[in-house]
Order: structure tokens, then sequence, then C-alpha cells
């Protein structure tokens, strides 16, 4: 007879012994991780969604949802001026940490959520001035193209601007009267314009009343993708970030227009060979000129700068333009009494010959009500609709009386500042540019202080005054020629928030004044 292995059977009943030991910690380990997190030194007792405090999938989703800005809103009104919206996230709600986070001399540096944003080649990953979180890198990056994106500078423009502004108008001479997507036309002709004074090449969106080479498309999948995984953008190098995933989303439709990093700058590439043959025949100027490539002798811009740069126009360079431009002419529209007093305003410095042919930005700064409606539409909409994500430094800070350890995420959402009743007052939510006009000097401040439209500190964004310049020149030019209405005065455009607040369902109807008939 065969006996059984006693060492064997005890090895096995010692195995079922275990099992429950195994599940135990399986279920309560992560169970104490979560509560480690949630209970985390310093952000414990900040108010907040719980699960926003275990989790990221608040974040994601909410960025998902394309509504992340009115979520911010809405969690301010509820939990007031610190809100934990993420592990290791806290939002901003009290305007006064606006002059601690982001001034110029702030030690609070950008998150890695930017470098979402960094530009994608052969040769590796790019980083922009926009997408650096390294301040001296940012520095040394920014130090060669600065005086390029001065406004000075870009006044020198102002002729491949206008030539954009002729073609938008012949052909909106020949929508007039009819129900269009006026939101699309300005756009391409945003897009139009930063071709031209970046490539001295206008790539005809507007005469070939198309998306050239499908690129707006591929910037907006970007955005979709770069807002959401950006959220946790340790993600992104098992995502998109990685080779061999990259390769196979290429391969999917629906997926590959998320990963258009590469074709982005492959298209900015493109556009510098482009540029490279019409200078041989051309002498004309353009920003690429401007920008200071050697300095004694010696080389201070690699040709992989140069295309970052370059990518960063073609990235940012229209969407920020578009969408404040939409705003403008919507919260115009929608208020009847503003619109006139803006317009009459234009049509009054036209009738003393007080306009150029082609409206010029000086002269735009002259018209007061328009600058009030300006700063007010920027103020109703700001382009960005996330957090300024900032890194708390070393050393912890104090923030509304809350000790916040090193490493956390801090950060406002531009919409939460310019819907602060403190500063704005209790009709912060109304399209009001008498507001510009009427605040005594210390509120006045404040609300430029708030007006977050692009960034704050030492990393505003850098093609602000391109948009203020194109913004400043296209609207009294148009508001001038046209009669703009919405066609249909009772609806509401829709909103979607992909790191740019971005807007469709602006359809106006447009009328030639009597007087260029």
């Amino acid at each position: 007879m065969i006996l059984p292995d006693r060492s064997a059977m005890t090895h096995q009943l010692h195995l079922l012994y275990l099992v429950p030991f195994v599940v135990f910690a399986l279920i309560t380990l992560p169970f104490i991780a979560l509560l480690r997190t949630r209970y985390r030194h310093g952000l414990r007792d900040i108010p907040g969604p719980f699960f926003a405090s275990i989790l990221p999938l608040d974040r994601m989703l909410s960025t998902y949802s394309g509504h992340q800005f009115q979520r911010h809103l809405d969690y301010h009104a509820k939990y007031g001026n610190l809100v934990r919206v993420g592990p290791n996230h806290v939002s901003l709600g009290d305007s006064e940490q606006i002059s601690i986070v982001y001034n110029i001399t702030s030690k609070f540096d950008k998150s890695n959520f930017y470098t979402m944003f960094h530009a994608k080649s052969p040769v590796g990953s790019i980083p922009t001035v926009f997408s650096i979180v390294d301040p001296i890198g940012h520095k040394n990056l920014k130090r060669p193209v600065g005086a390029a994106y001065a406004l000075s500078s870009l006044l020198d423009f102002e002729p491949l601007t206008d030539d954009c502004t002729r073609i938008l108008e012949r052909k909106l001479d020949g929508l007039v009267g009819k129900d269009i997507d006026f939101g699309t036309w300005v756009h391409w002709y945003a897009f139009d314009v930063i071709s031209s004074i970046t490539f001295s090449n206008r790539l005809g969106f507007m005469e070939n009343e198309e998306d050239v080479n499908g690129i707006i498309a591929a910037i907006e999948g970007r955005l979709f993708y770069n807002s959401i995984i950006g959220q946790v953008p340790s993600m992104h190098k098992w995502l998109l970030g990685n080779s061999f995933v990259s390769r196979l989303a290429d391969k999917v439709p629906s997926i590959k227009r998320l990963n258009s990093a590469a074709y982005i700058v492959q298209f900015a590439a493109r556009q510098l060979q482009m540029r490279q043959n019409v200078k041989a025949e051309h002498a004309r100027s353009d920003m690429l000129d401007k920008f200071k490539r050697t300095r004694d002798g010696e080389e201070v811009m690699s040709e992989k700068e140069l295309l970052g740069h370059a990518s960063s126009n073609v990235f940012a360079g229209s969407d920020t333009t578009a969408i404040s431009l939409r705003a403008f002419f919507y919260h115009l529209c929608k208020n009847p009494q503003k619109y006139k007093k803006c317009v009459d305003e234009i049509l009054e410095f036209d009738a003393r010959g007080e306009l150029s042919e082609y409206v010029t930005y000086y002269e735009a700064q002259r018209m007061p009500y328009f600058q009030a409606c300006m700063r007010e539409a920027l103020r109703m909409h700001p382009a960005v609709g996330q957090l300024l994500e900032r890194i708390v430094p070393e050393g912890g800070a104090t923030i509304d009386g809350a000790f916040l350890p090193q490493g956390t995420i801090v950060g406002m959402n531009p919409w939460v500042a310019a819907r602060d009743a403190a500063v704005y007052g209790k009709d912060a939510e109304v399209f009001r540019p008498e507001r510009w006009i009427d605040a005594d000097e210390k509120t006045l401040k404040l609300m430029d202080r708030n007006w977050l439209a692009f960034g704050a500190g030492s990393r505003t964004c850098l093609g602000k005054n391109i948009s203020l310049m194109e913004m400043s020149k296209l609207v009294p030019q148009l508001l001038r020629r046209y009669h703009i209405e919405l066609a249909d005065p009772s609806a509401e455009w829709e909103l979607f928030d992909y790191w740019f607040v971005k807007q469709e369902g602006l359809r106006c109807v447009l009328t030639r004044r009597a007087k260029e008939q």
C-alpha cells in the first residue's frame, strides 16, 4: 500500500490557509492606498468631490465631457475658494492668489501637463516655449524669438493681415443675405493670417473654403487627446507616447486623428521648406526673419528649435484668435444696445476720416468703447478652460490659510477668475463693456489681474499680441462694412472645452452697409 505524501498534503493545506489572506490583501491594500491618498497630509481638509480626492477619474471624465470649465465654476460655487479636484490637484478660486502663483518671479513652475504639448518629430520630442516646464530652459528658448512676437515687430506685418482681410471681404460679399457659419470663416481667416506672417505663405483656407490638408482637424484631435490624458500625463508613455501603440493607432481611423502630433510638425516642416523656396524668389519679411538664429557668428537656435517654434505657431496661432473673434461677435450680437454703441463709435471715426482703407492697429486703439468690448468679450470667454497648472515649490506654500505641501499641483481656471463677483461686480455673468470704462483705478487694476485670457506672469502666451492685433484690425473693419446679426437671435451656441473652449453654432447673416454698396 502506498501511503500519502504527508509533506505534500501539508503544503497544500498551507496554501489553502493562505488563500483567505491573499484575497484579504488584494481587497484591503488598494482600499488602504485610497484612504492614504484621500487623507494625504495638507490636502485632507480641502473640500471637494470625494471620488476626485482619491482618483484622477473625475478630472478625466469632466475633461472628456467637454465642459470642465463649467464643472470648475460649479465646484467653486459649492465648495468655496479651495477645491480639491484630484488626489494631488487643488483648484484656486481666490483671485488674490493670482499675484502669488502667476507673478513674474513666481517659483511655482509649470506641471508636466504641459509636456503633452511638446512637438513630436523623427528626432524626438521638441520642447516649445509653451510646453517646456523648466524656467531656465524657457528663458533660453524664448530669448531668440521674443522680439519677433513684440507688438512693434508684429505691426510690420499689418499689410499681410490686410491682404487676408481683403480676401475675406470678397468672399463675404458673395454671401451677403445668406445664413453662414461665420465662426468657420473667422477660423480660416486666422489660419491664413498666422501662416502668412510666419511663413510668407498664405495657405488658402479662405480661397479654397476648406481645411487645407486637414490641419485644423488634426489640431482638434490632438487637443482632445492632450487635454484628457494630460490629467495624468504619466499615462502618455503607455499610450500615444509609445512608438508601438502609436503605430497601431495610425491603423485605426477613429484613433488616428488623436495621434496627429507628428503630422502637425510635418506640416510645419513642409511650410518651412516652401518658405525657403519662396525666399529664393522674393525678399518678403516674415516672423521667422526676426528670429535671432545667430549671435556674434555663433548659432543660438538649432534647426530642431526652429521647427519647434514654427510648429507652435501652427498649433496655437489660429485657435486662440478664432475663439476670441467668435466671442466678440457672439456677445456683441446677443446684446443689441452694446452692438449699436460699438458700431456707432466705429462709424463716427470713419465719417471723420480717422480710419484707413483697412483699419490699423493704432486707429483701433483710439476707440475706447471698441477696446472695452474686446476686453469684455475675452473676459466672458477666455480661450483656455482648464487649470493653468503650477507646482507648489520646495518647502510648501500657504494658500488661503491652508498649507499645501511641495509637489501639490495648484491652478486657476481662467473662467473662474473671469466670474469673480468680488472683482467684476454682481453682474460678472453679464456682458457689460462699460465696466472697463467706468471702473476706478483700483478696480481696473484688479480686473486686469483677473483677466487671464492669455495667462499671466512670465508664461503669458507668446502669441498674445498676434491675437490682439488681428482682433483690433478685423472687427472694426467688418463692422463698418457689414451689419452682422445672428441667423437665429434666440439660438445659443455650443461650447467644447478641450484645453481651448471652442464654440460651434455662430451662424450669422451679413448685410452690406449703404455706404459700401
